[in-house]
C-alpha cells in the first residue's frame, strides 16, 4: 500500500498523516467561487479551470502526525470549515440522449509548482463531494498532481476542496481544472479459440488472511509457487485433479528481518535462476533477502534497497536479462524502484543491482515533472529494456523505459488513453513485444501493445467490452511467446463512482444490489488481433461495493493497491489476488458469497491464487 497517501495499516493499526504537527491560526479563507462544464454530446471533451490557494495548514510537519496516529487533528480537509481550506465548485451537465455504449468521464485535478523543484513543503490533497453532499473519493498522493475521475451521470454541482499535508504560512497557490470526456466504444474481436479454464484456489482458514497486495513468482527450476502475504511468504502446490492445495509458511527464520513487520509487501521470483526476494518496506530503506532454494534454507538479507534516497514508498523488484554488452556477477540485473524521494524530491527512483538483489547501486529518476502518483511493478524484457508503468502521466497513462539498464529513463505515454488511480502492468513477450495492462479513467479495462519499446502503439483496446465490464480495478499482463498474453482485471458490470461508500448498494444502504467484482482473463494468442474473455471467479466474486484505492484506512480499502500475475513453466496463467468477498468457512465474519447484505460482507483480504487448468498456454510448444 501507499505510505505517501498519507495513511497506513501497520500490523493493523491505522496511522493517518493529513495533517501537521501543531495547529496555527490559518490564513484568510479562499472564496468558494463556481464554473460549469457540459459533457459533449459527441465523442470529443472540454475543459473547465481555476485558480485557487489552500491556506496554510501545518507548516512542515505533515508526516509527524501521521506517525502517532491522528487523523486531520485541526479539521483542515473538512468542507465545513472552509477557512482551513479551498473549495471550487463545478456544475456539471450531461446531453440527453448519447447514443448506447457511449462512456463518459469528468475529470477533476489540481496541481501546483512545488518549493525549489522539491515537494518538501507544498504537499495537497483533494477530497470531491457530489451533488448529494457525501464524498465521492479523495485523492491524497506525495507529488504534485491530484486526480479525481467520475464516470458516473450524476448531474449537479461537485465541490473540490483542496487542503494542505503540509505548506508554508503564504499558503500553496495551485490550478484546478476539470475535464468532461465522451468516448465512443471501440471495437475488439473475438478469439474463434476455445477458451482456457481456471480454478480458484483459496488459502485454508487463518492461513494469508491478511494478502493485501499479494506477490506472486513461479520457479521454473522447482516447479513451486511462491505467494507473498504481507510479512509472511508461501511456497503453494496444487493437485490440479483434486481441486485442493497446500500453502506453507517458509520465510520463518527469526533472525530475517524481511519477515518481521511491513508498511509495503513485494516478493519477486526470478523464473530462470529459481532466486526469490522478498522485500518489506522500513521507510527509508527495506528489509530485504533472498532465498535460491525456495527458503528451505534460511533466506540471506541483502542491503536492502539503493544507496542514497532509495525508499520511503511503493517499492518494487524486478529483473532480467541484460542489455548487450552489459553485465554482473549475477546472470541477471535486479532492480529496486520506489517513490524514494516523493516527499524530498518529488520523484520516483530506480536502482541496480549487479549481484542478484545482495547490493544496489545509486538511485537514477524515472521522471521529472512527466508522472505523478505511485508506479507499478518493474518488469525487464528478453533484450535487457527495463518498464516502470505509471497510470498519471499527465492525462495519460504511461511508462517509464530503461534501454541501457538504468542508467537513464524516459517516459513514453500511451495516446488515447486517460489517466486513472490503480496500478497499470507490463508484460514482455520472449520476441520483445510490450503490452501494458491499464484500468483507463472511464473505468475501461484497456490492453496497448507495442512492438518498439513504447515509441508507437499498433493497439489500445479496451478488451473489457467483451464482457459488459463498466468499471475495472487492477489490470495485469503477462506475455510468453510474443504473440500470446493473458490480462487479468477486476471488473464489475456496474456503473457509477467506485471508490463511494453508495457503489452497487440500495438506497437504505443495507444491500448490494450491483457492484459484484469478478476476475476476468482475457487471451490473445495473434499479438492482440483476437481474444477470448472468461469470467474466472462467476459463482464467487471477489469484492463487493466500493473499491477504494486513494490511501488511508477506509473500510472499502481492504484490497490495497494491486496484485500479481505470472506464468509457470510451461505458460499457464497464474493470478495471485486478495479475495475480499469470501465465505464463513474462511471467515466466520462473513457470509458475502451467498448473501447481498451489507452486514455480511466481512471486506477482508484473505489470499487465493487463480490457476490455470486447461487450454492454450501462452507458449506454443506446450500447446496439446
Amino acid at each position: 500500500m501507499s505510505l505517501l497517501q498519507r495513511r497506513l495499516l501497520v500490523g493493523g493499526v491505522a496511522l493517518a498523516a493529513s495533517a501537521g504537527f501543531m495547529a496555527i491560526a490559518p490564513s484568510a479563507p479562499a472564496s468558494i467561487d463556481a464554473s460549469t462544464i457540459t459533457v459533449p454530446s459527441s465523442p470529443g471533451h472540454v475543459r473547465t479551470a481555476w485558480h485557487g490557494n489552500a491556506p496554510f495548514n501545518n507548516g512542515n510537519s505533515g508526516l509527524v502526525w501521521g506517525q502517532v496516529g491522528i487523523d486531520d487533528p485541526t479539521g483542515a480537509c473538512d468542507p465545513a470549515n472552509p477557512s482551513l481550506n479551498s473549495q471550487h465548485q463545478v456544475h456539471v451537465s450531461f446531453p440527453k440522449n448519447l447514443p448506447q455504449g457511449y462512456e463518459t468521464l469528468v475529470r477533476f485535478s489540481v496541481k501546483w509548482t512545488d518549493d525549489a523543484g522539491a515537494n518538501t513543503t507544498n504537499d495537497l490533497a483533494m477530497y470531491l463531494y457530489g451533488p448529494d453532499g457525501k464524498l465521492v473519493a479523495a485523492s491524497d498522493g506525495s507529488q504534485n498532481l491530484e486526480g479525481i475521475n467520475v464516470t458516473s451521470r450524476t448531474p449537479g454541482t461537485y465541490n473540490v476542496l483542496v487542503c494542505a499535508f503540509q505548506n508554508p504560512p503564504t499558503g500553496t497557490v495551485y490550478t484546478g481544472s476539470a475535464t468532461a470526456y465522451t468516448i465512443k466504444p471501440g471495437k475488439v474481436a473475438t478469439s474463434k479459440a476455445t477458451a482456457p479454464t481456471y480454478h480458484q484456489f483459496s488459502a485454508p482458514a487463518g492461513v494469508a488472511d491478511n494478502a493485501g497486495e499479494p506477490s506472486i513468482g513461479s520457479n521454473w527450476k522447482s516447479g513451486n509457487t511462491l505467494f507473498t502475504s504481507n510479512t509472511d511468504e508461501y511456497v503453494v502446490t496444487f493437485d490440479d485433479k483434486a481441486r485442493t492445495s497446500a500453502w506453507e509458511n517458509v520465510n520463518t527464520d527469526p533472525t530475517d528481518p524481511s519477515n518481521k513487520i511491513s508498511l509495503d509487501p513485494i516478493g519477486w521470483t526470478d523464473h530462470t535462476t529459481g532466486r526469490t526476494i522478498v522485500s518489506q518496506l522500513y521507510l527509508a530503506c527495506s528489509a530485504t533477502a533472498y532465498s535460491d532454494d525456495d527458503f528451505a534454507t534460511p533466506a540471506t538479507p541483502s542491503e536492502g534497497c539503493g544507496t542514497g534516497i532509495n525508499g520511503f514508498d511503493h517499492q518494487t523488484i524486478g529483473g532480467g536479462p541484460y542489455p548487450q554488452g552489459m553485465s554482473g556477477s549475477y546472470p541477471h540485473a535486479v532492480y529496486y524502484c520506489s517513490q524514494g524521494g516523493a516527499l524530498l524530491l518529488g520523484k520516483a527512483y530506480c536502482s541496480r543491482s549487479d549481484d542478484g538483489g545482495v547490493s544496489f547501486g545509486s538511485p537514477v529518476a524515472l521522471w521529472s515533472t512527466e508522472c505523478s502518483g505511485i508506479h507499478g511493478h518493474v518488469q525487464v524484457g528478453p533484450d535487457g529494456t527495463a518498464y516502470v508503468p505509471n497510470a498519471i502521466c499527465g492525462n495519460r497513462q504511461g511508462v517509464s523505459v530503461s534501454r541501457d539498464g538504468g542508467q537513464t529513463w524516459k517516459v513514453r505515454t500511451i495516446p488515447g488513453s486517460i489517466a486513472g488511480q490503480s496500478d497499470p502492468y507490463v508484460g514482455i513477450g520472449k520476441d520483445n513485444t510490450l503490452y501494458v495492462s491499464y484500468a483507463d479513467g472511464t473505468g475501461e479495462a484497456r490492453v496497448a501493445i507495442s512492438r518498439d519499446h513504447g515509441k508507437t502503439w499498433t493497439r489500445n483496446l479496451n478488451i473489457g467490452s467483451l464482457a459488459g465490464i463498466r468499471n475495472t480495478e487492477f489490470a495485469m499482463v503477462v506475455a510468453g511467446d510474443g504473440n500470446r498474453a493473458s490480462v487479468a482485471f477486476l471488473g464489475t458490470k456496474t456503473p457509477g463512482s467506485t471508490q463511494a461508500a453508495s457503489f452497487g448498494k440500495s438506497a437504505d444502504g443495507k444491500t448490494f444490489t450491483g457492484g459484484a467484482w469478478h476476475l476476468y482473463v482475457a487471451t490473445t494468442y495473434d499479438r492482440g488481433a483476437t481474444w477470448t474473455m472468461v469470467n474466472a471467479t462467476p459463482h464467487d466474486p471477489v469484492q463487493r461495493g466500493c473499491v477504494w484505492n486513494s490511501g488511508g484506512s477506509n473500510p472499502c480499502r481492504n484490497l490495497l493497491d494491486f496484485e500479481g500475475i505470472t506464468i509457470d513453466r510451461t505458460g499457464h496463467v497464474m493470478v495471485g489476488f486478495a479475495d475480499g468477498c469470501v465465505s464463513p468457512a474462511l471467515d466466520k465474519a462473513s457470509d458475502c458469497v451467498a448473501s447481498d447484505k451489507v452486514s455480511d460482507n466481512g471486506l477482508v483480504n484473505h489470499g487465493a491464487i487463480l490457476r490455470q487448468l486447461s487450454g492454450r498456454t501462452l507458449f506454443a510448444k506446450y500447446d496439446r
